[in-house]
């Protein structure tokens, strides 16, 4: 009876994530837009800015660290059902037992096994829920910072690379992305502690 382990990740879910094109720039969506006017376009690689910026590192590790947290709990339940199952197995031990020994057994098997699929479930379903609030997460991040550096930049348009099919890597912002991740990570972890430090005087 072996468990069937747990593949969900976060890039699982990543891979398949699209960000919304975004246009930018005084003459971008007004009347006063003139077609000679060449569009600036940049792509962004969202799987590469998840998992170089620290913010995106951050939420993966935690996700496999509750994953991992999960799985052990499974293997020890399991462990517990294959013990149990394990008896029926050894006719010298069932010989031995009363019809009200036997089944009491089979009660417990019922039991532990019922318990072992509910518990598999429950925490299939609780990784998919977080799965999906952390790429919700990333994407609110990601998309934030896209927006900066397109307004920065005067930057008309910018793409997911994973929606196209060929770009030149000359438009591709992903890194300049990735860094202000890091920015964006570092003043929330600065807020976190300075906030923790006012509880703690408090």
């Amino acid at each position: 009876m072996k468990m069937k382990k747990m593949r969900l990740t976060v890039l699982s879910f990543i891979t398949s994530a699209c960000l919304l094109c975004s246009t930018y720039g005084q003459a971008a969506g007004t009347a006063e837009f003139s077609q000679a006017t060449p569009l600036r376009i940049a792509l962004v690689n969202f799987k590469t800015c998840v998992e170089k910026s620290k913010m995106g590192q951050k939420e993966q590790a935690s996700f496999d660290a509750m994953k991992k947290q999960m799985e052990t709990v499974l293997e020890t339940k399991e462990k517990a059902l294959t013990a149990v199952a394990s008896k029926f197995n050894d006719i010298d031990y069932l010989d031995s037992l009363t019809p009200e020994a036997e089944a009491e057994l089979k009660r417990q098997f019922r039991t532990e096994n019922q318990e072992f699929t509910q518990l598999q479930n429950q925490f299939y379903q609780q990784l998919s829920q977080t799965n999906v609030l952390v790429v919700q997460k990333l994407t609110d991040a990601v998309t934030k910072a896209v927006e900066e550096i397109a307004k920065a930049q005067k930057i008309d348009l910018v793409l997911s690379e994973e929606s196209i099919f060929f770009a030149i890597p000359a438009i591709d912002i992903s890194q300049m992305v990735v860094d202000r991740l890091d920015e964006l990570f570092e003043k929330e972890s600065k807020d976190s502690k300075s906030a923790s430090a006012l509880e703690t005087k408090k």
